[in-house]
């Protein structure tokens, strides 16, 4: 015999599911979604070494998810994003018994300044960094490395966020 949905519970549990929307969009809850950038920054070019690898193509990426036009080049420009600097590291954390690494820490950071069109500082060098904790299993080289360059991906990701999120406090909607 197949369990029937009594129609009393369904409604119950939409009733649920629409007060804990409610609930949580009035404590300022947002679902994660595309960073509302000033307007200063609807022509941006981003100064980088390397344009298109590491923090560069996750801010690239970022920007245009929030409908800003990346410029390949500084003239037609309304703001110049200037990454300074970019790291990323494996610092080991604790070693085994057998004197190899057991868990590392997975550090990336980055320096960055925004200007407007005539070179005016927008915003000053700013360093923005995050850190993640990884357990390493020798029997598991291949994977683990694997897993540690997923993670620095993931990390330099949200570097441009926080990067984006602090212009986005700093300037408001100038």
């Amino acid at each position: 015999m197949k369990p029937r949905m009594n129609i009393r519970h369904s409604g119950l549990g939409a009733a649920m599911l629409l007060a804990g929307l409610l609930l949580s969009s009035a404590c300022g809850f947002h679902l994660r979604g595309d960073v509302v950038l000033p307007a200063v920054l609807q022509d941006t070019y981003i100064d980088s070494k390397d344009p298109y690898t590491g923090i560069a193509r996750a801010l690239r990426v970022q920007l245009e998810r929030s409908d800003v036009n990346v410029l390949e080049t500084r003239a037609q420009a309304s703001a110049v994003l200037k990454i300074i600097s970019e790291r990323s590291e494996n610092r080991v954390l604790s070693v085994g018994s057998r004197g190899k690494a057991t868990e590392y820490e997975l550090y990336n950071d980055a320096v960055f300044s925004l200007s407007d069109a005539n070179g005016k500082e927008l915003i000053a060098p700013q360093t923005v960094r995050i850190t993640r904790d990884m357990v390493f299993d020798q029997n598991q080289l291949l994977g683990k490395l694997s897993e540690a360059d997923s993670i620095h991906r993931e990390m330099v990701d949200s570097l441009a966020r926080q990067m984006l999120l602090r212009i986005q406090a700093a300037l408001g909607s100038r």
